[in-house]
């Protein structure tokens, strides 16, 4: 792996993953983790990105910290998604112009596990954006703890819709509000609280719901 980019084996990173879908650029946060240079997704059968991962035979990590590009990439409907100006491409695939890097991949396996998908994917090439050479920031826990609370977010809306699942709901909203905690310690800047404060009126409306 050349380059400025780091992937370590057998760790679970977060990552945006792009495609095309409808011939549109398509992103969504995802986990991922790397076992023996293959790439692993989990992805729950049900969800939208399971059938777009299913479609295409090649996809894009873009590999970012930013919880602004995480926040608009989960919360499409919400947002309007990532902004077109925002978007670029790499041999015809969507990328993040704002990512540190891409990890491009070509789909190896796909494997069913009770209500999630497995896919592999082996690595095609791991490409450095050249924009971030000399700008990339210290380990910050107001960006790591705005992404947790993004996470959790995520969760709570897609659990609060469906019925028995109290006690779930109320485990991610306990991980949330402690996460949100450290952000209102460590976060500084305007745009960030503006964030956090944001995600916490979209979790009370649907927690009311």
């Amino acid at each position: 792996m050349v380059g400025f980019l780091k992937i370590r084996e057998n760790i679970w990173y977060e990552a945006i993953i792009s495609a095309m879908a409808d011939e549109k650029p398509y992103f969504t946060p995802l986990g991922f983790r790397v076992v023996n240079n293959v790439v692993k997704l989990r992805v729950y059968s049900s969800a939208k990105t399971s059938s777009l991962l299913a479609m295409n035979s090649e996809v894009v990590l873009n590999i970012t910290d930013d919880p602004f590009l995480y926040f608009l990439s989960t919360f499409k409907e919400e947002t309007g998604g990532i902004p077109k100006e925002e978007v670029g491409f790499i041999e015809g695939l969507p990328v993040l112009l704002k990512a540190y890097g891409y990890v491009i991949m070509r789909k190896k396996k796909v494997s069913q596990q009770e209500r999630v998908v497995l896919f592999e994917y082996d690595i095609e090439k791991i490409i450095d954006n050249p924009s971030f050479y000399t700008s990339i920031e210290p380990y910050s826990r107001c960006r790591t703890f705005l992404i947790e609370m993004i996470i959790y977010a995520s969760k709570i809306r897609d659990v609060s819709i469906l019925p028995g699942t109290g006690d779930l709901l109320n485990s991610f909203k306990k991980s949330f509000d402690y996460s949100y905690e450290i952000v209102a310690k460590t976060c500084m800047g305007q745009a960030e609280i503006w964030l956090a404060n944001r995600l916490k009126e979209m979790v009370s409306d649907w927690l009311r719901k």
